[in-house]
């Protein structure tokens, strides 16, 4: 159960290696092949279902997630490419998008770890989201979101926008996680397994 631990550290503090060793007390090279095996299996678990979107869903509602991307920073690649750019926080970045269930608020949908400058998040959800929406169906997302075929707006709706606004607080509380909110140092392949821990 220690090496769970381990992982959580990592995830949380996001210490350069030999901090995490110190501090644990084990060796560099321990601390990173067992902090990062329990990533690795955090992140495998099947937390997410798409079918909780319809937990206490009125019938005859149409609209069950709301929908936002978000960026996470990167070490800059050492050949300067647009692609990776995110005019969020004016560096390298990748991004995901987050569904929420309207109703419940749980987090219902992952997806990403795609660079910010290519991926726009229209491009994104159009990659994996909207081929998992029911037939008539539709997700609350910003402007962004551009396509009326699969996304709502608020344009102006109050109570919309208070839906959109709780995106910012899981945005928040995932950031609270060093591993996300700081610069991600490993190899990028890793990123995805950490979103996801």
């Amino acid at each position: 159960p220690h090496h769970l631990l381990w992982g959580l550290l990592l995830l949380k503090q996001y210490n350069i290696e030999n901090v995490n060793a110190v501090l644990v007390g084990v060796t560099e090279k321990t601390f990173r092949n067992w902090s990062l095996m329990y990533i690795q299996l955090i992140a495998n678990l099947p937390v997410l279902d798409f079918e909780r979107r319809l937990e206490n869903a009125p019938e005859g509602t149409t609209t069950f997630v709301s929908l936002d991307g978000t960026d996470f920073p990167i070490l800059e690649p050492t050949e300067f490419d647009p692609k990776w750019f995110s005019h969020k926080f004016r560096g390298a970045g990748l991004r995901y998008e987050i569904g929420l269930c309207i109703r419940t608020g749980n987090i219902v949908w992952a997806h990403g770890g795609y660079p910010c400058g290519e991926w726009p998040d229209l491009r994104l959800a159009r990659d994996a989201f909207i081929h998992h929406l029911g037939i008539g169906e539709k997700a609350l997302a910003d402007k962004g979101y551009r396509d009326n075929n699969y996304f709502l707006n608020p344009n102006g709706n109050q109570m919309k926008k208070t839906i959109l606004e709780r995106h910012e607080t899981v945005n928040k509380r995932v950031k609270q996680f060093y591993s996300m909110k700081n610069v991600f140092r490993h190899v990028l392949t890793l990123h995805p397994s950490f979103f996801r821990a």
